[in-house]
């Protein structure tokens, strides 16, 4: 047997040291480990409030495919290799009699053959799978994104100082659930109502899952919020600190106000300002959504 196992094929230098049974129990030992590990963190609220909603999940989800697709192609390689004993069985097959029977396959590996190239084709089909996902999500954000440049390009332009707008006066008597008459003057822009994103995604809730999803994404944020308020904070005590320094400077009192004036209108400051106050603002609406139906639904105040 180990003088078959050490055969080296004259024709190709091909080198067959046997049966790699070990490997490709490893192999399909981490691939399973793998995909409880997907699965198990599919079911959770984390995996569809917060990963799917991320632009580097799909993308991750999709190359963890594609390496199971990889090591499930490498292991079926090997066990094919070790049915044809290296390419020896097609060499000895009908040429050496007594080497015939070592080339018999048995039922029960050719079933394993099938089960290793159908779980490699499975790990293909969900790769392309996050491969799509991961476009139709990057496509998804680009049109948010242009639709939020739009609605604040028309902000702009309705509250400009320059533009020329007249304002329509309509008396109280006249003010009845009927339809108006009167024709819009021209030049007359009414100021859009923006009206929240988070408002119209997290509607009123309904039901104790809508509860937990809520809660996730409250969890999630809190953290992000908690991070953006301290980093704000000691921004403006900073701030606070320069303006009692700039105070006591006589002779460049000036000099430092202009510089720390220059500082509070940065942008990256502002657009933290701003984002802390997005997210005050999203997190009290998704506590108070919270309270409503706990008050509502005082059984399931414990939960």
């Amino acid at each position: 047997g180990e003088e078959l196992g050490s055969l080296r094929l004259s024709s190709g230098g091909y080198y067959y040291k046997g049966p790699m049974t070990p490997f490709v129990l490893a192999v399909i030992a981490v691939t399973w480990i793998v995909t409880v590990i997907l699965l198990v963190l599919g079911l959770t609220m984390y995996y569809r409030t917060i990963l799917l909603d991320s632009s580097w999940w799909p993308l991750t989800e999709a190359l963890i495919n594609v390496t199971l697709f990889l090591l499930y192609m490498s292991a079926g390689i090997v066990y094919v290799n070790d049915l044809n004993r290296g390419g020896m069985c097609f060499m000895t097959v009908g040429v050496n009699p007594i080497l015939s029977s070592l080339c018999r396959v048995d039922g029960g590996q050719m079933a394993g053959t099938a089960f290793l190239f159908i779980n490699m084709l499975m790990y293909l089909l969900s790769f392309l799978v996050c491969l799509k996902m991961w476009r139709h999500e990057a496509l998804r954000r680009e049109m948010e994104s242009r639709s939020l440049n739009m609605e604040t390009r028309n902000m702009d332009e309705a509250d400009r100082p320059g533009r020329s707008q007249k304002h329509v006066h309509i008396a109280e008597s006249s003010m009845e659930p009927e339809t108006l008459r009167a024709a819009i003057p021209k030049g007359y822009v009414p100021k859009p109502l923006f009206v929240a994103d988070y408002i119209m995604k997290y509607p009123e809730i309904t039901s104790m899952e809508d509860r937990e999803q809520y809660k996730a994404v409250f969890n999630d944020q809190y953290l992000e919020y908690k991070e953006v308020h301290q980093d704000v904070s000691a921004t403006l005590r900073k701030f606070r600190q320069l303006d009692a320094v700039a105070a006591k400077l006589l002779g460049e009192v000036t000099s430092p106000a202009v510089r720390i004036r220059q500082k509070k209108n940065d942008p990256s400051f502002l657009e933290k300002m701003e984002r802390c106050a997005y997210l005050k603002a999203k997190l009290s609406h998704i506590k108070r959504r919270i309270k409503e139906f706990d008050e509502e639904h005082p059984e399931n105040d414990g939960t």
